[in-house]
C-alpha cells in the first residue's frame, strides 16, 4: 500500500513541462551617471556585481522581470544605461513602475527594452504572453507620493483580463507590496488605495499564481487573495529590519539578492539568491569510485 502511495504522490507532482526559469528583480535605482555618490551606497557598483552574477546564471533564466524603481531620479540618461544593463542579459523583460520612476521616462524605457503590452492596457500597464504563463504589470504610482494605489479604471482592466483568459496561467506584478509588513515606514507607504479589491480579484480568478513585489527593499513572502505574494529585495541597497513599534528604520548593509522562480507548468517555486557566493559548492559526495557511497560531510569529519 505505501509503494502505491508513493507512486500515486511521484505522479501527481510530475512536472507537466519542460521549467521555465524567472529572474524576478526590483528596485534598481538605476543613477543617470557611473559616478559614485558621496556619502550615498555605491550603486553602480552594486548593480555591476548584480548582473554579472545573473550573466554567470546556469542555466540562465528565461525571463526577467523588474518590480519598479528602474531609476532613482526618473532621468532619461538613467533609463538609458537601464535598458543597457538588462540587455546584456539577452532575455525577454517585463517592467512595472516604482514611486521613484518617471512615467514619460519610463515609457521610453518600455519601448527600448520591447517591453510594451501585446494587446490594449492602462498607461504603463502590460500583457505578456509566454510558453508557459502570463505577465500582467501593473502601474502602481501616484504622483507626489511613494505610497501606492490602483484606482478602479485599471482594476476593471485586469479583472476583465483575468476573465477572459481564465485557463492561462498568470503572474501579477505591482511595485507597491498590497499587505502590512511590521516595518512601520514601508507599511505607510505600501499599496494603500485598490488593496482590498485587489485581493478579491486576486482570490476570484485561479489561474493567478502569485502576485510579485518591490518597493520594500527586503525579501518578504505572505498570502494575499489565497496565493503567493513574493517581495524582492533591491539590488542596490537594502533597508533594515526595523519591526519597533514607529521605527523609521534605515539602510542596511546586508547582503544583495533576487529571487528566482522555478515553474514546470504544476508548482511555482521561488528562491532568494546572493549576489555575492561563497565560493563553488562543495559536494555532498565525492567522486571517488572507492568512496562512491561516502557522503563527503562523512568524509571530511573522518579527515579531521
Amino acid at each position: 500500500m505505501t509503494g502505491k502511495l508513493l507512486a500515486a504522490s511521484d505522479a501527481t507532482e510530475a512536472p507537466r513541462q519542460d521549467p521555465m526559469l524567472i529572474a524576478h528583480l526590483s528596485d534598481l535605482h538605476v543613477p543617470a551617471t557611473g559616478e559614485p555618490v558621496p556619502g550615498a551606497a555605491d550603486v553602480n557598483a552594486a548593480l555591476h556585481k548584480a548582473f554579472a552574477a545573473l550573466q554567470a546564471l546556469s542555466p540562465r533564466p528565461d525571463l526577467v522581470i523588474v518590480s519598479g524603481d528602474v531609476a532613482d531620479a526618473g532621468r532619461p540618461r538613467a533609463y538609458g544605461r537601464a535598458a543597457e544593463m538588462l540587455r546584456v542579459l539577452k532575455r525577454p523583460i517585463v517592467a512595472v513602475p516604482g514611486n521613484h520612476d518617471d512615467p514619460a521616462g519610463f515609457a521610453c524605457f518600455m519601448h527600448e527594452i520591447g517591453g510594451e503590452s501585446r494587446i490594449p492596457a492602462p498607461e504603463l500597464c502590460s500583457v505578456r504572453d509566454f510558453a508557459a504563463l502570463r505577465v500582467i504589470g501593473l502601474s502602481s504610482k501616484i504622483p507626489l507620493t511613494s505610497a501606492g494605489g490602483l484606482d478602479d479604471a485599471q482594476l476593471d482592466w485586469l479583472d476583465a483580463t483575468l476573465t477572459e483568459a481564465p485557463a492561462r496561467p498568470t503572474l501579477l506584478v505591482v511595485h507597491h507590496p498590497p499587505f502590512r509588513c511590521g516595518v512601520g515606514y514601508m507599511d505607510r507607504i505600501r499599496l494603500v488605495d485598490g488593496a482590498v479589491r485587489l485581493e478579491c480579484i486576486v482570490a476570484a480568478h485561479p489561474q493567478v499564481l502569485a502576485v510579485l513585489c518591490g518597493h520594500h527593499h527586503r525579501a518578504m513572502e505572505t498570502q494575499f487573495g489565497g496565493r503567493p505574494c513574493w517581495v524582492a529585495p533591491s539590488l542596490a541597497y537594502a533597508v533594515s529590519l526595523d519591526l519597533r513599534p514607529g521605527g523609521e528604520g534605515g539602510f542596511s548593509r546586508e547582503p544583495a539578492s533576487y529571487r528566482l522562480l522555478h515553474y514546470d507548468g504544476r508548482r511555482l517555486v521561488s528562491h532568494l539568491a546572493y549576489v555575492e557566493g561563497t565560493g563553488a559548492a562543495r559536494p555532498f559526495r565525492r567522486h571517488d569510485p572507492a568512496e562512491a557511497d561516502v557522503p563527503a560531510i562523512a568524509l571530511a569529519s573522518s579527515d579531521a
